[in-house]
């Protein structure tokens, strides 16, 4: 099905018709524009066809679809590790290798005796202010922070000579 559409034409204000320069210019312009519509198909409206499609490379199984929806309720295999992913919106503390998809302004508290290089990841689920508790650590350099911008992830690693959590 093909769509018509008019070109809406713009009347030229009579104070641009008035020297000879300007109606000249905007009359040229009037004419390209209609030229550049005829040239690439008119009034046809190809987006609105139903003709077009868009497909994808890959078929969805439902076992692909599981577990894109179950995707923080499960373990990704890391090579260094599994993380532990999981969804939090209220208080959580947080352990090695934990994920969190943190919502609705939880307050995340980082592990009060952690071993030199652990780490785990905060991810801004919702673009709500998650709070960072550091537990008696800094963060680097404070005690608390803020995550608020949505889909921001941040990954904080633990070093035992500085007795710091520092983000990657």
């Amino acid at each position: 099905m093909v769509v018509k559409v008019d070109l809406p034409m713009i009347p030229i204000p009579q104070e641009l018709l008035a020297t000879r320069s300007t109606r000249h210019y905007f009359e040229y312009m009037h004419r390209l524009v209609f030229q550049l519509r005829e040239r690439t198909g008119g009034s046809d409206d190809a987006i609105a066809s139903t003709d077009v499609s868009e497909t994808y490379p890959w078929s969805f199984t439902a076992e692909i679809e599981n577990d894109v929806q179950n995707l923080f309720q499960n373990s990704i295999d890391t090579g260094a590790g599994k993380l532990n992913c999981i969804t939090v919106t209220t208080s959580y503390s947080a352990a090695v290798n934990d994920f969190i998809n943190a919502k609705n302004g939880a307050t995340i508290t980082f592990p009060q005796y952690p071993n030199d290089n652990e780490f785990f990841i905060v991810r801004n689920g919702d673009g709500s202010r998650i709070k960072l508790n550091g537990n008696g650590k800094s963060l680097n350099g404070s005690t608390t922070g803020i995550l608020s911008r949505q889909e921001t992830c941040m990954r904080f690693n633990y070093f035992i000579d500085s007795d710091e959590w520092f983000s990657i």
